[in-house]
C-alpha cells in the first residue's frame, strides 16, 4: 500500500512528482516569468555612482504600499569604505518608485537623501536582506543581515567585518545589533537570505560557503580561484547560529562536464553567486530557490555572465533543478542594463493571481574594469500566483493518480489553465483506488478554466466531497490543460 501523504487544508504545488503515484501522458514544466524589459527604478543620484546594487528586497505592506531597501553602489571591488550603501523607496503600484529624502545619513556633507544604513557614510553595506519577523519585539520587527565594513579606523581598533544583524520598528531607523558579527567568520559576499521557518521552529539563513565540506570535483580550488557555493545555517534565536555551513548547493558533474569552446581553462565553469530562497507562505513544504549562475570558463574569467536557474525543494536542505537547468530569468540583450548580469532578488510580492519576482540587472559583465552605473536597474518579472512548475498534458491528453491524501475540508479547488481547447476532470477513489460512487469521472463537470481558483464538482453532490472516508486518492484526467496546485479547503474558505 502507498503510504499516505498528509495534506490538511493547506496548498499543495508540484514542485516534484509526490503526488503522481501513477502517470501518463503528464509532465513537470517550469514555467519562467514575464520579463519587463524596462527598469522600474534606475540610477539617477550621486551616491548611486556606480549603479542600483544587485542585492535587493521589496515588501508590500497593505493594498497600495510596496516598499523597497536597495544597494547603491559607489565603488567596486573588495571591501572599501563606503563602497555600497542601503537606500529606501517607496511605490503605490510596485511599478513607479520614489526616494524620499530621509535626512538620515550624511552623504558628503548633507542628508538630504534617502540612505538608511549603514549609520556612517564610510561604513559599507553589501547584500542586505530585510526581513518582517512577527516574532520579535516592536522595536525590531524589522531585521537584516547584510556584509558589513566597518570604517578602517574602527577595523584597527579591533571592529570586525563580516555578516551583521540589524533591527529596526519601521524599517528605517536601524540599530546594529550587539555582539556583531553573528555568526563570526560566516562568508556573506552574496544577498543573505533568512527567514524563520515554521515547520522546524528555527531560524534559516543562507549565505555564501567558501569551504568545502568534501573534496570532490564541483568543490575542488583550481587556478587559485574559489567556488561559490550556496550554504545554510540555522537558529533558534538568532544570535546562536550551526557550524559549520551546511552546502546546500554547488556545481556538480553536469555543469562540470558541460560542453566549452576550445580555449577553455581546467577550471570550475559556473558557480553560485546567490540564492533567493523563499518557502511558500501558504504550503507546509514548498521551498524556492532562484540562484544567479556565475559563468566564467576562460583566465579571464569571460563570458563573465550570469542568469537564474530555479530550483525546488521540500524541507530547504535537498533542491532539485527544474527546467532542464534552463534559465528562469534570463539576461537581456547586449548592451541593455540586464545585459550582463541579472540577479532574482528575494520574498516575491503577491497579488490576487500574479506573483512579483524582483530582480537586479547591470549591462556591464562581472569582469569588466569600467562600469557604466547608470546602466543598471531594478526589474521586475511577473509569474501566475503559484505558477512556478506545472503539471502539464498535451493534446494528446494524460493522466496521473495520487497517493491517498489525507485532507481536512469539504472541497477540492484548483489551480488550472485549460487554455482554449483544453479541459480537465477529477474522480475521487478509496485507498485501494477504486472510485466512490458519486465523484467518478463520468459524474465530474468538466473543468475548462484558467483560474487560480475553480472548485470541483460532481453532478448530484455539488462541490461537496466526503469526509467520513478516511483519506482519498485524486485521480485527474487532462488534454491540454496546466495544473498548478490543489487544495482541500474549509467550508468557510471556499470561493463562490
Amino acid at each position: 500500500m502507498t503510504a499516505t501523504v498528509q495534506v490538511g487544508s493547506r496548498k499543495q504545488l508540484f514542485i516534484d512528482a509526490r503526488f503522481f503515484d501513477r502517470a501518463s501522458g503528464v509532465n513537470l514544466r517550469m514555467n519562467p516569468p514575464l520579463q519587463s524589459p524596462e527598469p522600474v527604478l534606475q540610477a539617477d543620484k550621486q551616491w548611486e555612482k556606480l549603479g542600483i546594487g544587485g542585492y535587493n528586497t521589496v515588501i508590500r505592506e497593505g493594498e497600495r504600499h510596496f516598499r523597497l531597501w536597495y544597494g547603491a553602489q559607489m565603488k567596486s571591488g573588495g571591501p572599501q569604505e563606503g563602497a555600497v550603501r542601503l537606500c529606501y523607496a517607496e511605490s503605490e503600484d510596485g511599478v513607479s518608485w520614489q526616494k524620499p529624502e530621509m535626512h538620515l545619513v550624511s552623504f558628503q556633507g548633507s542628508t538630504a537623501n534617502n540612505i538608511v544604513a549603514p549609520l556612517d557614510e564610510r561604513q559599507s553595506m553589501q547584500g542586505a536582506t530585510v526581513y518582517i519577523d512577527e516574532r520579535a519585539p516592536a522595536d525590531s520587527r524589522y531585521r537584516l543581515w547584510s556584509k558589513y565594513q566597518p570604517r578602517d579606523d574602527e577595523i584597527e581598533a579591533g571592529v570586525q567585518p563580516g555578516l551583521w544583524a540589524m533591527h529596526s520598528p519601521d524599517g528605517i531607523h536601524w540599530t546594529y545589533d550587539e555582539d556583531q558579527p553573528n555568526p563570526p567568520n560566516q562568508m556573506c559576499d552574496t544577498q543573505n537570505v533568512f527567514f524563520w521557518d515554521d515547520s522546524l521552529d528555527l531560524y534559516v539563513g543562507y549565505t555564501r560557503v567558501h569551504e568545502t565540506q568534501r573534496r570532490d570535483e564541483a568543490a575542488e580550488m583550481k587556478l587559485g580561484k574559489r567556488y561559490r557555493s550556496v550554504g545554510r545555517i540555522t537558529s533558534p534565536d538568532f544570535k546562536t547560529w550551526s557550524q559549520p555551513t551546511l552546502i546546500v548547493l554547488e556545481g556538480d558533474a553536469l555543469d562540470l562536464e558541460a560542453p566549452l569552446p576550445p580555449r577553455s581553462m581546467d577550471r570550475p565553469q559556473v558557480d553560485y553567486y546567490t540564492n533567493a530562497v523563499y518557502k511558500h507562505p501558504e504550503a507546509d513544504d514548498a521551498y524556492f530557490m532562484m540562484p544567479a549562475a556565475y559563468y566564467h570558463w576562460e583566465a579571464s574569467d569571460f563570458p563573465a555572465t550570469m542568469d537564474v536557474q530555479l530550483l525546488t525543494s521540500r524541507d530547504g536542505v535537498i533542491w532539485s533543478r527544474q527546467g532542464d537547468r534552463e534559465p528562469f530569468i534570463r539576461r537581456g540583450l547586449d548592451g541593455g542594463p540586464s545585459g550582463g548580469m541579472v540577479m532574482a532578488n528575494v520574498w516575491p510580492v503577491l497579488t490576487e493571481t500574479e506573483m512579483w519576482i524582483y530582480y537586479s540587472g547591470r549591462g556591464s559583465r562581472h569582469n569588466d574594469e569600467v562600469r557604466d552605473g547608470w546602466n543598471t536597474g531594478l526589474f521586475r518579472a511577473i509569474l501566475r500566483r503559484d505558477g512556478f512548475v506545472s503539471a502539464d498534458a498535451s493534446l494528446s491528453g494524460g493522466e496521473f493518480v495520487t497517493p491517498p491524501l489525507a485532507f481536512d475540508g469539504q472541497a477540492l479547488e484548483l489551480n488550472v489553465d485549460c487554455g482554449g481547447g483544453g479541459w480537465l476532470l477529477v474522480e475521487l477513489q478509496d485507498e485501494e483506488g477504486r472510485p466512490v460512487e458519486g465523484y467518478t469521472l463520468k459524474t465530474c463537470e468538466t473543468i475548462v478554466a484558467n483560474a487560480i481558483k475553480v472548485g470541483v464538482s460532481w453532478q448530484g453532490a455539488g462541490r461537496r466531497i466526503p469526509t467520513d472516508r478516511g483519506p482519498l486518492r485524486l485521480r485527474v484526467v487532462m488534454r491540454s490543460a496546466k495544473l498548478y496546485s490543489f487544495r482541500f479547503v474549509r467550508k468557510e474558505d471556499q470561493t463562490a
